[in-house]
């Protein structure tokens, strides 16, 4: 937690309301996202009880698990509206031309499914639901098992998703409030979907957030939002229904009633929730979308589109552990996409700018003066133009000379610390501009700052470029390659031929 979002934590509960933390909003939303609150049972992690989905806020579709027998039907019905979403963003495909022979070309989905839940705690939820079942035998008797298969699958491929910064597939909405908005409660407390929202838009009624979450934690009313239930809950409302049911099994009696009960009690209790997440959804649409969305959720699309074609022409499911290569791949994958998303959150954002002075990786200050006309020699003995500037800054430096920074402002331009000059309380640095401003045949002026602008400079991010892997009959049996061909390689050890 840097020192800006302390300070705002703080502010946010002496004042008893949220603070904005971000001015533009820096993942994409869809006009029509799935929502999806999900319930499980005690005891096996994946055991669905029931979900609840849609995509129009007054009509919901409620799907419950049997209270004894097999889920089957209930996970048809899952797999038939999940992928029935995900068809219907497989309608429509635009062509991207030949870029190089690396890129070649060919069509794109000019959709791509997003699903929203409430909390992380459903995506794990999903995860280890996805696990179960794209695993699942195929009985061609059975049209479903086939279905079903395939929602694992891509459940799989969802939840991973959201494991990439950035990405806009799988959203848990607690984590996106908390990207715009800082509540006075403490960080666990804010995985609470109707405490966060109570700090972030109180009722008119409210005196404050913090008497609207004080009254949105009220035993009597509060529901968690999944996949777990209340404790309370369980013991006074479901336990007796399950009995019901289970006596009515037993005794051969009909069952239409108990699960009839079983459904008014779960819809009830899902119904709030359902509410507080297209409650959040409308919140976080009003923000105004920041640039660098639109260019995560093209390479979304990309994604969708070759998880697309892998499963029309392969369709085997995932392994359930990555291999050792495979692990490396999508842990430098990570990490590519936490320094991109890292640096166009930066470019877009002030309050990020804002953010990073107050740890050192960024400075803002006032251009003092600017050398338009200063040149060097290149490798070529031919002149080379490099403008250089002087910044004017109060705030406390951390870098050095020959530090590599970039400009909110000028987005194509590059530059280097070449002095840094204590000035009386000022501190006046030097930069020089080292990309960005065209040929010396053609130069670029527009990059040039005039005198007097108030600029923020950060730390250029580092050119990361995925590291060659090798494939994986490179790699030892030890690592996931083929097995040896002996128990035994290599030569004997020296001292046991000494002997």
């Amino acid at each position: 937690m840097s020192l800006l979002t302390s300070l705002l934590r703080l502010r946010a509960a002496a004042t008893g309301n949220a603070l904005r933390a971000s001015h533009l909003r820096h993942l994409h939303l869809s006009d029509q996202p799935l929502m999806l609150l999900a319930l499980k049972r005690t005891g096996p992690a994946a055991r669905p009880l029931a979900v609840m989905l849609g995509t129009d806020p007054y009509r919901p579709q409620l799907l419950i698990a049997p209270p004894a027998g097999s889920t089957t039907s209930m996970l048809a019905a899952l797999a038939d509206t999940v992928t029935a979403y995900i068809d219907a963003c497989q309608r429509h495909s635009e062509y991207l031309p030949a870029v190089s022979e690396a890129k070649p070309a060919r069509r794109r989905y000019t959709d791509a499914p997003q699903i929203l839940v409430p909390n992380p705690q459903t995506v794990q939820h999903l995860k280890d639901l996805g696990d179960a079942l794209r695993f699942r035998r195929v009985d061609d008797q059975n049209p479903a098992s086939r279905s079903i298969q395939r929602l694992g699958h891509w459940l799989t491929y969802l939840t991973d998703r959201a494991d990439i910064p950035g990405s806009a597939a799988l959203i848990p909405l607690t984590s996106f409030l908390g990207m715009h908005w800082i509540t006075g409660q403490s960080p666990p407390e804010d995985d609470d979907l109707a405490t966060v929202l109570a700090w972030i838009d109180p009722p008119r009624d409210t005196a404050s957030g913090r008497d609207a979450a004080l009254k949105a934690e009220d035993p009597a009313t509060h529901r968690l939002a999944g996949p777990a239930t209340d404790a309370a809950f369980d013991n006074d409302h479901l336990a007796p229904v399950f009995d019901a049911h289970a006596r009515a099994r037993t005794q051969g009696r009909d069952q239409t009633r108990p699960l009839a009960e079983l459904e008014r009690l779960l819809a009830a209790y899902m119904q709030p929730t359902w509410d507080l997440m297209w409650h959040a959804y409308a919140l976080l649409q009003a923000l105004p979308e920041a640039a660098g969305s639109t260019r995560r959720w093209d390479h979304e699309r990309t994604t969708f589109t070759d998880e697309s074609i892998h499963l029309a022409q392969d369709g085997r499911p995932r392994p359930a552990r990555d291999q050792a290569v495979a692990a490396a791949v999508r842990l430098a994958r990570m990490e590519h996409a936490a320094a991109a998303f890292a640096a166009e959150r930066t470019a877009d954002d002030p309050f990020i700018r804002a953010e990073l002075r107050t740890t050192g990786e960024a400075f803002g200050g006032t251009v003092t003066a600017v050398d338009s006309k200063h040149t060097l020699r290149g490798p070529t003995g031919r002149p080379q133009w490099r403008p250089r500037l002087i910044v004017s800054t109060t705030d406390q430096l951390r870098m050095e000379p020959g530090q590599p920074l970039v400009c909110h402002a000028h987005r194509k331009a590059a530059y280097t610390i070449c002095d840094i000059t204590p000035s009386g309380g000022d501190t006046l640095v030097e930069l020089e501009i080292t990309a960005g401003m065209g040929p010396a045949a053609r130069p670029n002026h527009g990059i040039l700052p005039e005198s007097g602008a108030f600029l923020v400079f950060t730390i250029a991010p580092d050119l990361y470029r995925m590291p060659e892997f090798p494939s994986r009959d490179e790699t030892p049996w030890t690592h996931g390659g083929p097995p040896p061909d002996h128990p035994y390689h290599g030569d004997e050890d020296e001292s046991e031929k000494s002997q």
